[in-house]
């Protein structure tokens, strides 16, 4: 099986749900999924390019595989120009091409990608400079012209009762919808929007009533126009979000390098007020850099010689060199595209309700609309006229698209939310799962606690101060309790001589002249070892003292047990490799309901498959190596982003950017706005819907109110849709 991913334009949401579903009733198709709010198709087939083309071509005319570009070109020759448009021109994939060389811009009509363009163009000129490119969005503005053309026209008809100024409004408004409709009608394709909207009308217009057939078809495509604006509004909102790359770095010499040929090692300055364009280190200067695209934080953070930078954070104050610790591709900024780019291709079960719903529901009602034509006024011997007419109002009333659209929309929307919240998910099935998590287990190192030692308590057994000696004994080694304890100094060190290590039990050597050890109990006879981790320090002689280390819990911990508690979470337990003592010191501290202590990887899943069961979502939510197995087996796999290993980030459902563990509990109200929001549309569209359909089979509504339950709840829908995109 081959993946195939092709950027597409469809504006019909029915019609993307058609393809999709027929695309996977094909045995060569893995599987497909056309995402009609990020204008992707993903085929996994046995079929070429072309052949896909060819099937969903031959579904809909709505969709078309070509995309226009624009892009800012440089080149100093104007026949150079001229060869570059034809030689695009003269491309198979390229339907239309014009290099406007005065302007520098390019404008290229194609089925091919920028990277495949931008080829073209350096195969012909290799000097070539493309730049900003961004695909060009359809104008709406003749749309809306033509609306208030047809409006102005309809109003005049209707002060005047002039009917053939009826038909001239409906004509200008509905001529696309009509000839749509018929070229369906030879590729034989019915049951969709262009076909029952055209069948309705033009059976208004047989019954005389030329006023409501215009009606419709007028506010049929005004709320045709504002669900596309929001839609737009939408996508417009997620492009934003993705744009968080530089495309370009400065190397030290001045040279501007595209970052996709930087690598690792390489030095890159970063000037103020530009995006940081690789992951790296800091190796010279400090500043203060906004990682709100990235973490969600609003604050700052300040970064010297040393510290860790992410791409697509933007330096705020000074200029700062950087050294290069990931490739483009394996960038932190390139991650969270890559996230919320495919963060579609794991539907929620809402999602294949709708599309399993939406395959049934229209012909029913079409059905039911032609036995209401023609079989009920046999019945009732009632005039065809009047029976004819309330099944014209099913014809409008039976499009899906409301449904269709705005459920997914709802789900790509909170998935934006999460972006701009620091939190990356991999689907909307984890959105749907997060509402209704009941138990999470946590890692304790890196997760819980920071992952780093310090000294917790200085014990002096004489007179002596014990704290600068023994960071003097322990300043040369590199072991993270040595770094603990001389990071906990705070007075002068003094000189040691004849340092030696004492495999292990520790080391010793001479402080002005006397020699002192430092070390585990095993250095010293006459001491219990410790409940907590501690080092001993003392002479021959006697032990003078000792301290104790601990990890710490992080500075958010406890608040963000404390908002999941909150929240109504049933269980929240510990899950860690360390000892007992260090376990229950930690789950006490944060009040945890309960704690498992001293397990290796295996025995860590173990632990977790016992907490699972059909009936609870159980998320986990670790950093390192040895949580991936846990990661996968959850329902919900929560990993930090900013600590985590790549083996964590690769297994998890839901990363968090900036190692916040209170993000879970916004994580977790997302989710539930967003499934509030979700049956809240389901709820609103088939209730309106049902209740029109029964308002029109019993004669007591009309096609204004058919209308409104077809476009006017597809738009309020939308628009309810987008409240998931807001930030908390």
């Amino acid at each position: 099986m081959t993946k195939h991913t092709f950027n597409i334009s469809i504006d019909c949401p029915h019609c993307a749900q058609k393809i999709e579903s027929t695309l996977n009733s094909d045995k060569r198709v893995e599987k497909a999924i056309l995402d009609f709010n990020n204008k992707k198709l993903t085929v996994n087939s046995e079929l070429s390019r072309e052949e896909i083309i060819k099937i969903a071509t031959a579904i809909s005319d709505e969709i078309s595989f070509e995309k226009t570009y624009s892009f800012n070109a440089k080149i100093d020759c104007a026949d150079c120009a001229k060869k570059v448009e034809r030689a695009l021109s003269g491309n198979k994939n390229v339907s239309y091409a014009s290099f406007d060389f005065p302007k520098g811009k390019l404008v290229v009509k194609t089925t091919l990608n920028k990277a495949e363009i931008e080829k073209l163009c350096k195969e012909c000129e290799d000097d070539i400079e493309l730049s900003e490119h961004e695909e060009i969005e359809n104008d709406q503005k003749l749309e809306l012209i033509r609306i208030c053309v047809s409006l102005a026209i309809f109003i005049v008809a209707f002060t005047f009762k002039l009917h053939y100024l009826f038909l001239l409004s409906y004509v200008i408004a509905g001529y696309d919808v009509l000839i749509n409709a018929v070229k369906n009608i030879f590729k034989g394709k019915i049951f969709d929007e262009n076909f029952l909207m055209s069948i309705a009308t033009v059976g208004a217009l047989i019954l005389s009533s030329y006023s409501e057939a215009a009606a419709v078809m007028i506010f049929y495509q005004i709320g045709e126009y504002f669900q596309a604006k929001a839609v737009r509004k939408s996508r417009k909102s997620i492009k934003a979000l993705l744009d968080i790359t530089a495309k370009e770095a400065l190397l030290e010499n001045g040279e501007l390098i595209s970052v996709e040929k930087i690598e690792v090692g390489t030095i890159i300055v970063v000037r103020p007020g530009e995006k940081v364009a690789l992951d790296g280190v800091v190796v010279e200067g400090t500043s203060a850099l906004d990682e709100k695209a990235l973490t969600g934080e609003s604050l700052p953070v300040d970064v010297e010689v040393g510290s860790e930078v992410l791409s697509g954070s933007v330096n705020l104050s000074s200029l700062i060199k950087v050294k290069v610790t990931k490739r483009y591709d394996e960038s932190t900024a390139t991650k969270i595209i890559e996230l919320i780019e495919t963060s579609s291709d794991k539907k929620s079960k809402s999602e294949q309700f709708i599309t399993r719903f939406s395959r049934y529901y229209t012909p029913l009602v079409c059905l039911l609309a032609l036995i209401i034509a023609f079989i009920v006024p046999l019945i009732t011997k009632d005039p065809f006229n009047m029976w004819i007419y309330r099944a014209m109002e099913l014809l409008v009333i039976s499009c899906p698209c409301a449904l269709v659209l705005s459920i997914p929309l709802s789900y790509f929307a909170s998935i934006g939310t999460y972006a701009k919240n620091g939190i990356l998910v991999k689907g909307s099935d984890v959105v749907e799962k997060l509402s209704k998590v009941s138990k999470i287990a946590f890692d304790k190192t890196g997760t819980l606690t920071k992952g780093e030692l310090t000294c917790t308590s200085v014990i002096n057994l004489t007179s002596l101060n014990i704290m600068p000696y023994l960071a003097s004994l322990e300043s040369s080694s590199t072991h993270p309790i040595a770094k603990a304890i001389v990071k906990s100094n705070k007075e002068q060190l003094f000189k040691v001589d004849h340092l030696t290590e004492l495999p292990g039990k520790g080391i010793k050597g001479d402080i002005n002249g006397v020699t002192y050890y430092a070390g585990n109990s095993k250095l010293f006879s006459n001491v219990n070892e410790s409940k907590e981790t501690a080092v001993y320090f003392g002479t021959s002689d006697e032990v003078l003292g000792y301290v104790t280390l601990s990890d710490t819990v992080k500075d958010d911990s406890v608040k963000a047990i404390e908002d999941l508690k909150s929240l109504g979470i049933k269980e929240l337990t510990m899950i860690s490799g360390d000892k007992k003592e260090t376990c229950e010191s930690i789950a006490k501290k944060l009040k945890l309901d309960s704690f498992h202590y001293s397990l290796l990887p295996d025995q860590k899943l173990n632990t977790l498959k016992a907490m699972m069961s059909s009936d609870s979502i159980v998320a986990y939510c670790g950093d390192g190596i040895n949580d991936a197995p846990s990661l996968a087996q959850a329902d919900i796999g929560i990993s930090m982003g900013g600590c985590g290993s790549d083996a964590a980030i690769e297994q998890s459902d839901m990363v968090i950017i900036s190692d916040s563990l209170t993000k879970i509990s916004d994580a977790i109200k997302i989710s539930r706005r967003t499934e509030l929001i979700v049956k809240e549309n389901i709820v609103f569209s088939l209730a309106v819907k049902l209740l029109v359909i029964i308002l029109a089979i019993i004669g007591l509504s009309s096609m204004w109110l058919a209308i409104f339950s077809d476009v006017g709840v597809a738009l309020i829908a939308v628009i309810n849709a987008m409240r998931s995109g807001k930030k908390l």
